[in-house]
């Protein structure tokens, strides 16, 4: 049950914060134009994100390593999409991958259904 909690957390994450990376760049662009504590908020909340994509991704293939009910795949495309939106002006980029890895994460959920 515990591996199947952080199988939809990781796909749940992945997915939703890859589309939020996907436009994160408008995220930002819109909270300049509002004023600077507004653009120190949204940077901050992306990088938590983006972090946030990394750490599940690496939590991921260590427990998932252990007893191989989903391949490394997803875990590996969050790992890179999470490093690879840390570096600026690509995040739409990690999030297109974390976007795949997170979907992946979502329909190997019925392997857990299965005895």
């Amino acid at each position: 049950m515990k591996l199947k909690n952080l199988a939809i957390a990781n796909g749940v994450v992945g997915l939703v914060g890859g589309i939020v990376l996907l436009f994160g760049g408008w995220f930002v662009l819109g909270a300049a134009a509002s004023s600077a504590s507004d653009l120190s908020a949204m940077s901050v909340v992306l990088l938590v994100l983006k972090v946030a994509i990394l750490v599940l991704g690496i939590i991921g293939i260590v427990s998932f390593n252990k007893r191989p009910i989903i391949t490394k795949s997803p875990s590996v495309l969050l790992i890179i999409g999470g490093a690879i939106s840390i570096i600026p002006f690509m995040g739409w980029i990690g999030g297109i991958i974390s976007i795949v890895g997170g979907s992946l994460y979502l329909a190997s959920l019925k392997k857990f259904n299965v005895k």
